[in-house]
Formats: structure tokens, C-alpha cells, sequence
């Protein structure tokens, strides 16, 4: 892991926002192509098996990484039989159109498969980690509820059983809206919703209510009555929508109604937009 650690370094690296969350690290010009490959034959000569893992690989979705992407590909199909790979991220729409899209340099590069919520197991095991660091005891059933509140968000869930970790003295409850409120504001939530258009900001609310006729006549009057104009069209919808997946803010999942990605996004567009 040491070796595969230095040959990955030299490959450069990316800047990106995920949920608002910016890292930013910069690309060695003129040589990632190259030390993709190079990087990726060296694991492969190791002689042995590698499981190769890619989290947030939709970062790469944009159009101006599409060199890159493309001689990831090209260096993992010539070492197909040696290195596996399993790619992860937190946008879904970020991942579709990376390897959905018929353009795309991954189109049908293997299955997509969904993550399932986890289960009451995981804050179940939380709890148990905690009593056997502490030497304290959490109320397995309130850190439950505690996480179905926080919409299931496994980094959500350990952040909070550090913070009760840390502060002997806090409720589930109280630590919960707390982190929450940190995290709301750490993305600039209102920020963000101000650089939308009046129309995606009234699409988003419909979207987040789980209005699904999204081009009936009653929801395109319903728009045009509270921008102020005569009428909007199929198109225009079809524009703003288009916008907000490109952004990776809804989801459309096959033969489903569009959804918002950040569960805390909608959450703060149904409390506060």
C-alpha cells in the first residue's frame, strides 16, 4: 500500500466541491494522462490480485476531465484480469453521468448497484464502540431515531458519537440538532439556493414536496403565476431540470420521480426557501 501510495501521488489531483465541501489540490500539467497509465501498470506487475477502490469518482464527471477519465479507462481495461475495481460516490447523478451516459468514457463499464440504507445494526455497533471506549452507555433506541433524522448519513451518525464522546455531558437529542445546524451552516445552504434561477428554486420546492406532474398545465400555470409571466413552457422545465441534474442537485432514478440529492438540502429547502 506504501508503494501503491507514491505512484498514486504522481498522478496529480483534482479540484472539486461535493454537497459544497471544496477540496482543492492541483494536477501536474502536461503528465496525468501518462502517470495514470504508468501508475496503474506498476500495481498491475505487482503480480497479485488488486481491488482497486475510487471513492467520489464523480468528480471526474465534468467534460474538461474527459481526457483523464478516458486513460483511467483505457490503463484499467489493459489490466482488466489483474486489477478489479469498485467505484463509489455520494452524488447519484454525478455517477450516471459517468457511466449511464452514452458519451461517457465508463458507459457500461460494470453494474451499478445502489447502497442499501444501513440498518439499526450500525448505530447499534456505534453504541457498543462507544461503551467500550468511554466506559459510558448510549441509548441504542434515541441514537437510532438520532440517525433517521440525520437521513441515515453513516458520516453524520460517527460524527455524533464523537461529539457525545468527547462532551460527557450532552444529550443525543441536543448533540443531534447541534451537528446538524453546524453542517447546515458549514454548506451555505442559503448561499447555494441564491445562485439558482426563480424558475429552478420554484422546481426544487415542488421537487422537494414530491410534486411529480412537473409538466402538468396546473404546475406550469402554478410557475408562471409566481414569477409573473403568462405561461411557461414544457421546455423551459425541461431546461431548468436539465440544469440541476448537470449540478448534481436532483436525481432522476430510472423509471422514478426526480429527487433531491442532500437529504439535508431538502430538508432546509422544506424549512427555510
Amino acid at each position: 500500500m506504501g508503494k501503491a501510495t507514491h505512484w498514486i501521488k504522481n498522478i496529480g489531483s483534482l479540484s472539486t466541491e461535493v454537497a459544497e465541501v471544496k477540496a482543492e489540490v492541483t494536477l501536474l500539467q502536461g503528465q496525468v494522462n501518462s502517470s495514470i497509465l504508468s501508475s496503474i501498470t506498476k500495481l498491475a506487475q505487482q503480480g497479485k490480485p488488486i481491488l482497486l477502490l475510487l471513492d467520489e469518482i464523480q468528480a471526474l464527471a465534468s467534460s474538461k476531465y474527459k481526457t483523464t477519465i478516458a486513460s483511467l479507462r483505457t490503463a484499467l481495461d489493459m489490466h482488466k484480469e489483474t486489477i478489479k475495481v469498485i467505484f463509489t460516490g455520494s452524488s447519484r447523478e454525478g455517477l450516471r453521468q459517468m457511466f449511464s451516459v452514452s458519451s461517457a468514457p465508463f458507459f457500461h463499464y460494470g453494474q451499478n448497484l445502489p447502497f442499501a440504507n444501513l440498518t439499526k445494526a450500525f448505530t447499534d455497533y456505534l453504541a457498543d464502540v462507544f461503551n467500550q471506549t468511554t466506559g459510558r452507555s448510549l441509548n441504542k433506541e434515541i441514537l437510532w431515531h438520532a440517525f433517521l433524522d440525520m437521513k441515515q448519513s453513516p458520516q453524520l451518525a460517527r460524527s455524533l458519537v464523537e461529539r457525545l464522546a468527547l462532551n460527557p455531558m450532552l444529550a443525543i437529542d441536543f448533540a443531534k440538532e447541534q451537528l446538524i445546524a453546524d453542517t447546515m451552516g458549514h454548506r451555505d445552504f442559503s448561499g447555494l439556493w441564491g445562485e439558482f434561477k426563480l424558475l429552478e428554486q420554484l422546481i426544487l420546492k415542488a421537487i422537494a414536496e414530491s410534486q411529480v406532474e412537473l409538466y402538468s398545465s396546473q404546475f406550469r400555470q402554478h410557475l408562471a403565476d409566481s414569477i409573473g409571466v403568462d405561461n411557461i413552457a414544457v421546455s423551459s422545465i425541461q431546461s431548468a431540470l436539465r440544469s440541476l441534474s448537470k449540478k448534481q442537485i436532483i436525481f432522476k432514478p430510472e423509471n422514478g420521480t426526480y429527487e433531491i440529492e442532500d437529504a439535508l438540502f431538502k430538508e432546509w429547502i422544506m424549512d427555510e426557501a
